[in-house]
């Protein structure tokens, strides 16, 4: 018996004692498993699309991420720093206890200092009972795009966290003790929280008491961490699964060839880009020819990252090793994202020569040696794009040794330090809007600030800073246009990062299965039809 039909064998029989014998159960699995069952500890995208079907955000989010009644029914602008938010009366958490204003304050509080969150909310101040139905949140100056930050706002109990020893967000890093939201959960999204066991699988059942039921008939669903793309689709094509994510780009042929399954695609709202330390004054895992540490960090100097953006071939990875399935992009940002210029979105040319010319102007004439982190099976093709940008580079000198990790385990040193100068990894603006992804990811890291709380690299620039400082409370329309453009020009002439391309996101499911294509890469099994 395969470890596929032992997990199934093992949850039938306790979906036997949860439901009825005849539920209709979607089984999917994908390359990485979800992190922790606390919505407010980590945003990566498999954790946050995993939890969004437990809990319930403020506003929502359609499958075309527009802004959508969540618990809030309606938002207004009350004045330069406040926000009101309408709750929808009569919702439930999974225990069977009423979700009042309480909570969603609660929420708020305990979600804006979480540190993958404070880029997204460290402008919240405060969020305030008005009555059972109605949350004031109030920022430190304007906020124009609140509520599109507010799809990202998932509301737990707080008597159930105050109960449970979580009323503050868990170190998803610490060691010690477990937290109790690690493995339990207690939303009110449309599915409830079966079984998680950390690194393998996450099991649900349908919220019977959902206030807004779905047009799906999933009444049970079990989602499996298959790391091995073989394997992955070996479980689909067997009939052990019905859907997988995070599909093998060879295999999409293969999959839409064989009688009785299909392929759906849509653009990750994400882009896949290298950070280079921009900070440390000598850098870690950087070496000259000898393997001796490099007194100072080349990669803060611009004609370094420049060289390195003219050596790698975007277009080039884009065709070979993404096999067309990306879009290349010239700039921190990618089609789908608020703020997105298109006349801007052009990338460093390829240019040998120029690169080569530009690393002896920096003083490496011989290039030197750096540690690329690759961080696997989290997206598409990662080995694949590090190994293709180690040759790259070899082009011109440098010396790459690719050293790839479980997403763990890449997680964790960057959240724990970060303990890198050089990696590959996706950016995304929490809410869509790139205002998020300047903030979050471009901006000069400063806790007090909430700003660069995923800004792994440590980039540093005081004019893109004084853009992020106006835009953050701008309101009028064409004035914030004109601050992404600078602020994209910028993070393109300075060589924030080396951007690749913005991936897109493939699923492979049996023909039975009827699902939407989501950019945040959420499959909601509320919606899911099979057939």
């Amino acid at each position: 018996m395969s470890l596929f039909q032992r997990t199934a064998a093992a949850l039938a029989a306790l979906f036997l004692l949860a439901g009825p014998a005849d539920a209709t159960t979607l089984r999917y699995g994908g390359a990485t498993p979800a992190l922790t069952m606390d919505p407010h500890s980590t945003n990566d995208f498999v954790t946050a699309a995993v939890n969004r079907q437990i809990y319930d955000s403020v506003v929502g989010i359609d499958d075309r991420m527009e802004l959508t009644q969540g618990l809030a029914v309606e938002w207004t602008f009350q004045a330069p720093e406040t926000w009101r938010f309408k709750l929808r009366p009569g919702v439930k958490f999974h225990d069977g206890t009423p979700m009042t204003a309480e909570d969603v304050a609660f929420s708020v509080q305990r979600q804006k200092v979480s540190p993958l969150y404070r880029a997204l909310f460290g402008t919240v101040k405060d969020a305030i009972r008005i009555d059972d139905t109605t949350v004031d949140v109030i920022s430190n100056g304007p906020d124009p795009i609140l509520p599109r930050k507010m799809t990202k706002l998932f509301v737990m109990s707080k008597a159930w966290s105050t109960a449970n020893n979580v009323e503050k967000v868990p170190d998803l890093g610490a060691q010690g003790t477990e937290a109790y939201s690690l493995r339990h959960a207690n939303g009110t999204g449309p599915m409830k929280l079966v079984v998680h066991e950390p690194g393998r699988r996450t099991a649900f059942a349908r919220n019977r008491d959902y206030w807004a039921p779905g047009a799906g008939n999933v009444d049970e669903a079990v989602y499996t961490t298959i790391g091995a793309a073989p394997t992955r689709v070996a479980a689909l094509l067997s009939g052990e699964l019905d859907l997988i994510s995070d599909m093998p780009l060879q295999d999409i042929e293969r999959v839409k060839a064989t009688p009785n399954f299909k392929v759906q695609q849509a653009p990750q709202q994400l882009y896949m880009h290298i950070e280079m330390d921009g900070t440390r004054d000598v850098a870690l895992d950087i070496f000259d020819k000898a393997g001796q540490p490099l007194k100072a960090n080349p990669l803060k100097d611009v004609r370094v990252r420049r060289a390195f953006a003219h050596a790698i071939d975007a277009k080039l990875i884009v065709e070979r090793v993404m096999r067309g399935h990306g879009i290349v992009i010239g700039t921190g940002a990618a089609e789908g994202f608020a703020g997105y210029q298109k006349d801007l979105d052009v990338r460093w040319p390829t240019d040998i020569a120029l690169a080569k010319s530009l690393l002896t102007q920096a003083g490496y004439p011989d290039g030197f040696i750096v540690q690329l982190n690759c961080p696997l099976e989290r997206y598409t093709n990662t080995e694949e794009i590090c190994r293709a940008t180690a040759s790259m580079l070899a082009r011109i000198g440098v010396e790459v040794r690719v050293k790839g990790m479980v997403w763990p385990e890449f997680a964790r040193m960057l959240v724990n330090g970060p303990n890198s100068s050089f990696h590959l990894i996706g950016g995304s603006g929490n809410s869509g809007d790139l205002q998020d992804a300047f903030v979050s990811i471009m901006a000069t890291r400063d806790r007090d600030k909430g700003r660069g709380g995923t800004n792994w690299a440590m980039w540093t620039n005081a004019e893109f800073d004084a853009v992020v400082d106006e835009l953050v409370k701008t309101v009028d329309p064409a004035r914030r246009t004109e601050l992404y453009r600078k602020g994209l020009t910028i993070g393109r002439d300075m060589v924030h990062s080396i951007y690749l391309h913005q991936p897109v996101l493939t699923w492979g499911m049996k023909q039975s299965v009827t699902m939407a294509a989501r950019a945040d890469s959420a499959i909601m099994l509320h919606t899911v039809v099979m057939k």
